[in-house]
């Protein structure tokens, strides 16, 4: 069975996300260390972080971080690659002290380079990352994206580029299922469902999905948009997610809501997924 639920505010305080996320009936939670569009962190006290800590094991279900969006190892300014990975650094280790299973990141924009180079700067900003910091137990999760703006990692070939330099290293995918459909896999059709699979067995492979952000998509398939809509309220529909919460992958994995939040939203959307869980 899938473990469903959502990302939530830190505002105030990390330990505030616990009741949060009871609050809306999710079983699982993502949330920012910090405002994700700005780089200085105040940190927590260790008081904080040994209650935090404590809080996730009685929890007893993954909790995802997810690192700032000001964040690129693919720039070629040296300056913002330094700065992102001194960020990534820190937050990593965080995550890893605490108990937080999932770190997880876009991979990087390709602004003003190719893509190859693009990609060849993540792996460089990676081996420097693990060479000053190799998590024991948080998991480093690489999002696909929608592939606009010279987005990396749009789809799993390019995925599996960068984790194959990474045997052994705790690394995986979160697939986000609005840039899966917005770059172009039709998941909301059986065949296209299938055929989506495929290519995730044949490069990074299934055993690297390590959970999902579960998102219905504003703009058709194919648009290279990143818009979020309410689960079967845009072009993805009630069937794409059917497919994956019925399969015998994806339907064991922990979902994390993405969508737009407003009023009784996540709990309304929580609802929906459970009620295709149960009913398919």
């Amino acid at each position: 069975m899938p473990l469903l639920g959502t990302h939530v505010s830190s505002a105030g305080s990390i330990l505030k996300t616990f009741g949060r996320a009871k609050e809306v009936g999710a079983e699982v939670f993502q949330f920012f260390l910090r405002s994700p569009r700005v780089w200085r962190w105040k940190g927590v006290s260790d008081e904080v972080a040994e209650s935090f800590s404590r809080s996730a094991r009685e929890l007893g279900t993954p909790i995802m971080v997810h690192s700032p969006y000001l964040i690129n190892l693919a720039s070629k300014d040296e300056e913002l690659r330094k700065r992102s990975i001194e960020v990534f650094v820190e937050e990593l280790k965080f995550c890893d002290e605490v108990g937080v299973a999932f770190y997880n990141f876009h991979p990087g924009t390709a602004k003003g380079i190719s893509e190859e180079e693009a990609i060849q700067r993540i792996i460089l900003s990676l081996e420097e990352i693990f060479s000053r910091y190799t998590p024991k137990n948080t998991w480093v999760l690489l999002e696909n994206t929608a592939g606009e703006r010279g987005d990396i990692g749009k789809n799993f070939r390019e995925l599996e580029r960068v984790i194959s330099h990474f045997r052994g290293a705790n690394m995986g995918v979160c697939l986000d299922t609005c840039h899966a459909f917005a770059y172009g896999y039709e998941i909301n059709s059986r065949r296209g469902f299938l055929k989506f699979k495929e290519e995730i067995s044949s490069s990074v492979g299934l055993h690297r999905i390590k959970a999902i952000h579960c998102n219905d998509s504003k703009t058709p398939l194919g648009s290279r948009r990143d818009r979020h809509q309410h689960i079967g309220l845009g072009y993805i529909g009630l069937e794409g997610f059917r497919n994956l919460l019925r399969d015998e992958h994806f339907g064991k994995l922990p979902y994390y809501l993405e969508t737009p939040k407003v009023e009784d939203w996540d709990r309304v959307n929580l609802k929906v997924l459970r009620c295709l869980v149960e009913n398919g």
